[in-house]
């Protein structure tokens, strides 16, 4: 009933062998199903499509001039690849996610300030006193928040004149 060292040994390259075929197959599998699933594209890859199409046709507007670049342009957007695609897709994603989180925390520290004692104490002031203008001032510094920008400053201005009560 020994089992001898070379029996042992070749059991144990039997195994070995038997798990790296089952890899084979499973990582040639897993290969052929990859095409399959593309035609489900979702619809941050169909904007992608369209975005890449569109970029294809501006690039070979202006190279109707030189017919040579318009075939140098129409090669390198057929060399879109996978890779490359979903690279773009997870950076548009993570553009909309990090645009998404901006506007939000805007949104809480406008709310915030709209709610803090000093806007409401210069909200009652504009109803109760004569010098508008300084009241007026006062309400735009305690009640919106200030923008880096011009336009959001203009905005978050013409929101407030216009959501203030008129006696």
């Amino acid at each position: 009933m020994e089992i001898g060292k070379k029996t042992i040994a070749a059991a144990v390259g039997l195994f070995f062998l038997g798990g790296f075929s089952v890899y084979l197959l499973m990582a040639n599998q897993q290969m052929a199903a990859q095409p399959s699933s593309t035609p489900h594209n979702s619809a941050a890859e169909q904007e992608a499509l369209q975005q890449v199409h569109a970029s294809a046709a501006a690039h070979e507007q202006p190279a109707q001039s030189a017919p040579e670049s318009a075939s140098n342009a129409s090669q390198s957007t057929e060399e879109l690849t996978h890779e490359v695609f979903l690279a773009q897709a997870e950076a548009r994603r993570e553009e909309r996610l990090i645009n998404k989180e901006e506007s939000d925390q805007l949104a809480k520290l406008k709310a915030a300030k709209e709610r803090s004692v000093e806007c409401k104490f210069w909200k009652q002031q504009q109803k109760t006193s004569s010098a508008a203008a300084k009241v007026e001032e006062k309400i735009i510094d305690y009640c919106t928040v200030q923008a880096s920008s011009e336009s959001t400053s203009s905005v978050q201005s013409s929101e407030t004149s216009s959501s203030t009560p008129v006696e």
